[in-house]
């Protein structure tokens, strides 16, 4: 069944096409440099690299602090006081997959601004963004078979979350995420369909890096699959 649902993945890509170049076994889509900077997107085949921890960082530095205390507050202040958690065999941190040309990959982006991630510790969600940690209030959490799972989320960001996942492979810990709120500027309610990885599992996924040594540089141009379709092809 999982072989099945991957299939139909690919056929929802629609393929960019780029220059590869092979160099000494590594995989280089992009590879630019000149006196200013040294630009690469590459498949990284380490399965201990510096990458790989980079993208599942959820160290505090000192924006973060105050980021994450600041939410906390909010929920202190609407007498939402995180409870005491039990997640089953919900994994406890997720980080970002992107589909380029045809396969899965994690992604080390030119700019972690961009990068999304999730921890959670035994009372909070936390929604991990360019602007920092985001503690979220979690109203409820329920596993509703052996391959997906809900939770219904409350942060200063968003009044009511209901997030719905749902396992696209579990043995590699690769999930779609149906992210749905309601937009208080544009007063619409956003639904939003992505894919992410368990961080206990995910050097069973290849790794794209996205690289430059001095400059900052694009993000790389994905794949354009309909995550909704696959989400509602998993039972």
């Amino acid at each position: 069944m999982c072989r099945f649902i991957l299939l139909i993945v690919f056929a929802f890509i629609s393929k960019i096409s780029f220059a590869q170049l092979k160099l000494n076994d590594t995989l280089f889509f992009v590879r630019d440099s000149n006196e200013l900077y040294y630009h690469k997107v590459f498949i990284d085949t380490n399965k201990a690299s510096i990458f790989y921890s980079l993208v599942s960082d959820f160290t505090f530095n000192r924006f973060d602090t105050d980021t994450y205390k600041g939410s906390l507050s909010y929920l202190y202040s609407q007498k939402l006081f995180p409870k005491k958690q039990y997640y089953k065999d919900f994994p406890l941190e997720w980080t970002m997959l992107e589909t380029y040309k045809g396969n899965i990959y994690v992604y080390s982006p030119a700019d972690y601004y961009t990068h999304y991630k999730i921890r959670l510790t035994d009372s909070v969600f936390i929604n991990w963004t360019g602007e920092g940690p985001e503690a979220t209030y979690i109203n409820e959490f329920q596993k509703i078979n052996s391959r997906t799972y809900k939770f219904i989320l409350t942060s200063q960001l968003y009044g009511r979350r209901e997030l719905t996942i749902k396992y696209l492979n579990k043995d590699k810990g690769i999930a779609i995420f149906h992210d749905k709120w309601y937009n208080k500027i544009i007063k619409e309610p956003i639904e939003y369909y992505y894919m992410m990885v368990d961080v206990k599992k995910m050097r069973a996924t290849p790794l794209l890096v996205n690289s430059c040594n001095n400059q900052k540089q694009d993000e790389v141009y994905f794949d354009n699959v309909d995550y909704k379709k696959v989400f509602q092809l998993i039972k």
